[in-house]
């Protein structure tokens, strides 16, 4: 008797894009190229980020990761997608609103006084990751959030 196994794609024993964005919290240096993950994860919607989360920033090196430290940023408080305080140091009419971007449509926060988008996506039920572009710079600032 021959048992005959079916054929498996390498690519099925590959970890999700969640698994691989949760091993970058974990990752202590630089990260460079590798945040490039943020793009393959799932989108969230605004209504599912309502509440406060803990902000931790993953350093990839860019000038504003110093600005978020010195602004003592530790999370976002989003009471509706019509009440948000984005750096829980101050709140300016900021919302919720969802956003195509890179092709996938999911939360975004708009800042009514700066040229600044920042996009979440779903890593798991108590963690996004978020990425902040901005007119005021180059690049691209990422971080995640827990509650």
């Amino acid at each position: 008797m021959t048992i005959q196994f079916p054929i498996i794609s390498f690519d099925y024993f590959q970890p999700s894009p969640a698994k691989k964005f949760i091993r970058l919290t974990k990752h202590a240096g630089v990260l460079g190229g590798q945040v490039r993950i943020f793009d393959e994860l799932k989108p969230v919607h605004p209504d599912e980020l309502i509440g406060e989360w803990d902000g931790y920033i993953l350093t990839t090196g860019h000038p504003f990761e110093d600005e978020l430290e010195t602004l003592n940023w530790f999370g976002n408080t989003f009471d509706s997608t019509d009440d948000v305080a984005p750096l829980i140091v101050a709140r300016n009419g900021e919302r919720l609103r969802e956003i195509k971007y890179h092709g996938v449509v999911s939360a975004a926060l708009v800042y009514d006084e700066r040229p600044t988008i920042v996009y979440y996506r779903a890593v798991k039920h108590n963690m996004v990751a978020g990425c902040m572009e901005s007119k005021q710079f180059k690049g691209r600032v990422y971080f995640y959030l827990t509650r």
